[in-house]
């Protein structure tokens, strides 16, 4: 891989001593990510392009390196070509930090330390829910990891882009009247979330809240009607709605319903 060096506070890539990632470690990388042909993979600091090649190659996905160098870049499309993938496969030379990366399912890197902390801001912008970053050595300080795995000694951090869930929300749910109205409110860090609901003019911190991607879980547990009540939540969130089911046990209106909610407040 190709690093990148920082001057003032303008990110400007510049190349460094290239460092290839060992061919175990792209293997597991890949399979870590879990890479299918459906995906898009971006590579940033692509270097002689063995991650590119790899996710086409061996798991069948479109792939795009990026890559400031452009003697590696023209080695990469070489090495495509030999491997069979040049269909699957592009090399743009440009800066990582510029390069628009919303098309990706999947990024991986390889950089400097301190780089990948550079970049959460932008993995959090431009990739969707979901998306999977996945990187060889270095993590990315205060937001941890979902997975690490090792091999040979070394780690690879695995996140998942979590949905923006932050803020208060009302939340309805039509075939049980008596449970509502439901004010939620969420903090979140990342992948962390806390909170509470309000339910019967009572506040009641939220059980277990969970976002992964854009899957949304939590549980609140109160007494509706003097009867105590246990509602568990899943569902998904976007662009400020959220919709699933929730399995309420206890009460009058025991069983599962369908459940939405809106984001009032930020």
């Amino acid at each position: 891989m190709v690093g990148c060096t920082t001057a003032g506070t303008n990110q400007i890539s510049a190349p460094v001593n290239y460092v290839t990632t060992p061919p175990q470690a792209v293997t597991a990388m890949l399979k870590l990510a879990n890479l299918t042909a459906d995906d898009v993979l971006y590579d940033l600091g692509s270097g002689d392009g063995r991650i590119v090649i790899a996710a086409a190659g061996e798991f069948g996905a479109h792939a795009v390196g990026v890559e400031i160098e452009p003697t590696l870049v023209e080695e990469s499309e070489r090495n495509a070509e030999e491997a069979g993938v040049g269909s699957r496969v592009r090399f743009v030379q440009q800066d990582l930090f510029k390069v628009n990366i919303s098309e990706a399912n999947v990024v991986t890197v390889f950089l400097l330390p301190g780089i990948n902390v550079m970049l959460a801001p932008k993995f959090l912008e431009e990739l969707r829910p979901g998306a999977r970053v996945v990187s060889y050595r270095h993590d990315m300080g205060e937001w941890r990891p979902d997975k690490t795995i090792r091999i040979d000694g070394s780690p690879i951090y695995c996140w998942v882009i979590p949905a923006d869930a932050a803020g208060a929300w009302t939340l309805q749910i039509p075939t049980a009247e008596s449970l509502n109205p439901l004010a939620l409110s969420f903090r979140q860090t990342y992948q962390q979330l806390s909170g509470s609901a309000r339910l019967h003019d009572k506040r009641i911190s939220l059980q277990d809240p969970r976002i992964s991607g854009d899957a949304l879980s939590f549980a609140i547990s109160g007494t509706v009607e003097k009867m105590p009540v246990l509602m568990e939540f899943s569902g998904r969130v976007q662009n400020g709605t959220a919709t699933g089911t929730v399995v309420v046990k206890g009460g009058t209106f025991s069983g599962t319903h369908q459940w939405s909610a809106k984001r009032t407040a930020k």
